[in-house]
Parts: structure tokens; C-alpha cells; sequence
């Protein structure tokens, strides 16, 4: 019998033997995916457990509680959308992931190992917006070897398949100009949605022209003057506006920044297509600046990381990171939805 400290009654316990790797208990478990959420290192969430328990903590003993959660995030990429955004923003950020080739080294110890050497890949995300509650959420990521638009175009069938189509309601795709995206959107979707690309992006573009164009401190004035003007071409309440204003920020500029007013007017109609939008928030439209933010979350998570062993491990990374920004639209507690998702996963897996 064991003596309750609160109460001081007696509580019967049933007691067993555990075998080895299983004396924890789900704490471990659950503050695993708390802390990786978070951002927290297997280095110090491994350090703070060794304190708690009084000895060591493998690494490998956390990395493999946090990567039960593949199975989750493996299920999200295939799930039928019922509810679909009337918006998704599209991009790409770039992670490095270890991998393995047939060259043999031996490490201290003497044990054979394969070489492992980082690859740089590229995350494609889709954030979505629903104009009813205002609300968003990461619909889908896929990691990729690059932007082409082969996995671009992968992605986006992904995407259709489980139910993203403009029948079911989507209105627009917004976008930068890199890659292969744009070849992507013209196979998977056509007409059927509006290609809008990102006006930061584009101004963005103008200001690097402008730099080269206008060099030194004497030109800095200018430099200011030409991006203010620029800018200001998107102040408008129409398509048309928007043409005249373009025409008359060309035409006070072609002569001094001729690659600049180049720039601008490339692709023009593809930067103000928001205007066969109606009744749509003009912040999701008109640039990518949104997801932009995700991004930098995600980015969080890459340089405390370095670089990921496996496949599995920077998808279970992307889903925890996304699984946390939902809360956070939402106005839940990451505590509790990660306590949540453990109990799931010991659920579906008993």
C-alpha cells in the first residue's frame, strides 16, 4: 500500500518491470512534442530530462518519440479537403536534409558508417484563406528537390486531388515569379483560377534594377523618389487606374532607369489580376507577404536544426511548427494541443 501525500489515504498500485527503453513514463512523451514545437533542441530537451530522471537520456531515445508522429503528418497530405480556402498563397523555403551515399568510413569506434552529406531541398507551401471568419491555415507542404515545375506540378495535383479546385471554390493562387510555379498553375488549374503574382516581389525587383541603374550617394534621392512613385502605381481602385498610373511612372523614368521602368512593366497585368477579385481581404491578394511570416517560423526551426538526418524527421518538424501556428491563429494553447496530439497517436496506435 502507498500512502497519498495530499490525502494521507491509502492507494493501491499495481506495479510491473519494465523492460529496457521503457521507463518512462508519457510525460517524456508529450513534452517531447511540447518542446520540439517549440523549437528546443533534442541537445537540450535530453538535458533537462537527465536532470528530472537522474541520469542519461539518449538522443536517439527522444528523436524516435518525436518521429512518432510521421504517421500524422503522412495522413494530412492525403485527407479530402471539404472545406476549401477561396485563396492560397504559394512558395517555397529551403532546408537541408542529411543523406547517405555508398562511400564506407569508420567513425572512432571502428564501425563501418556511410558517408552522410547535406542536400539542399526545397519546402513548397500552400496557405489558404477563407474569407468567412477571416481565418487561414497551412493546407499542405511537400518537400522537394527543387521549384521546377515538375514538382510544382506535383504539389498542385496533390492539392486538386484532395479537393482544391475552383468548382469547390477557389478563386485565386497568389505567387512570386521564381521558379516554375507559373507553368505549374497554367497544367494543373488553367484559366479556371487567377494567377496573381506578388506585388512586393515585383517592386522588390525594381528596387534591385533601380540599384544598379543609379549608383552611388548622389543618386540616393532618386533611388527614394523612383520607389516611392513606383509604389504608388498600385494605388488604385481599378485595373485601368492602375494602367495610367504605370504609363505615367514609365514615362518620367524611362529615360534615367531604363531597366527599371523594364521591370515594372513586365508581366504588369499578372501583379493587379486582384481586381477580378470581389468581396476578398486586399492583404491576401496582392502580395505573398503572409505566408512570407509562416516562412520565418519555419525558418526558426531550420537554424536551430542545421540540417535533418532523414525525411522523417524534418516532415515531423514541418508538422509540429504548423500544427503550433494553428494554435496560435486559432487562439489555442500549444500545450494543450500538443498534449492532444499524443493522446491520439497513443489512441490510433494502442
Amino acid at each position: 500500500m502507498v500512502e497519498c501525500q495530499m490525502c494521507h489515504h491509502d492507494v493501491i498500485c499495481h506495479f510491473a518491470v519494465f523492460e529496457k527503453n521503457q521507463r518512462f513514463w508519457l510525460d517524456l512523451d508529450q513534452d517531447a512534442l511540447l518542446s520540439s514545437g517549440l523549437c528546443q533542441s533534442l541537445r537540450e530537451i535530453t538535458e533537462r530530462w537527465g536532470e528530472v530522471l537522474g541520469g542519461n537520456v539518449g538522443l536517439r531515445t527522444v528523436n524516435e518519440r518525436i518521429n512518432q508522429i510521421e504517421a500524422r503528418a503522412q495522413e494530412s497530405h492525403k485527407q479530402t479537403m471539404k472545406d476549401i480556402p477561396d485563396v492560397i498563397q504559394l512558395d517555397g523555403i529551403y532546408v537541408t536534409i542529411q543523406g547517405q551515399n555508398e562511400t564506407v568510413k569508420h567513425d572512432k569506434r571502428n564501425r563501418a558508417r556511410h558517408e552522410r552529406k547535406g542536400e539542399k531541398m526545397v519546402v513548397l507551401v500552400a496557405l489558404g484563406f477563407w474569407q468567412e471568419g477571416e481565418r487561414r491555415e497551412v493546407i499542405d507542404w511537400q518537400i522537394a528537390k527543387s521549384e521546377d515545375h515538375e514538382e510544382w506540378e506535383m504539389f498542385l495535383n496533390r492539392l486538386y486531388d484532395r479537393g482544391v479546385t475552383a468548382e469547390s471554390g477557389l478563386q485565386a493562387v497568389i505567387r512570386d515569379g521564381s521558379g516554375g510555379l507559373g507553368e505549374a498553375i497554367d497544367l494543373v488549374y488553367g484559366p479556371s483560377v487567377i494567377d496573381q503574382r506578388c506585388i512586393f516581389h515585383k517592386l522588390k525587383n525594381v528596387a534591385d534594377a533601380c540599384t544598379k541603374e543609379l549608383k552611388g550617394d548622389k543618386h540616393k534621392e532618386e533611388r527614394k523618389q523612383l520607389m516611392q512613385q513606383a509604389s504608388a502605381v498600385y494605388h488604385a481602385e481599378t485595373a485601368k487606374q492602375a494602367r495610367e498610373n504605370l504609363k505615367t511612372w514609365s514615362d518620367s523614368w524611362r529615360e534615367k532607369a531604363p531597366k527599371s521602368v523594364a521591370t515594372l512593366e513586365r508581366d504588369f497585368d499578372a501583379t493587379i489580376a486582384y481586381f477580378q477579385l470581389e468581396g476578398l481581404n486586399r492583404q491576401w491578394v496582392r502580395t505573398t507577404s503572409l505566408l512570407e511570416r509562416v516562412n520565418r517560423q519555419l525558418r526558426r526551426k531550420f537554424r536551430q536544426a542545421l540540417s535533418f538526418g532523414s525525411h522523417a524527421g524534418a516532415e515531423v518538424a514541418l508538422y509540429l511548427q504548423i500544427q503550433r501556428l494553428h494554435a496560435k491563429w486559432t487562439n489555442q494553447s500549444w500545450c494543450s494541443l500538443s498534449r492532444n496530439l499524443y493522446f491520439e497517436l497513443a489512441n490510433a496506435n494502442p
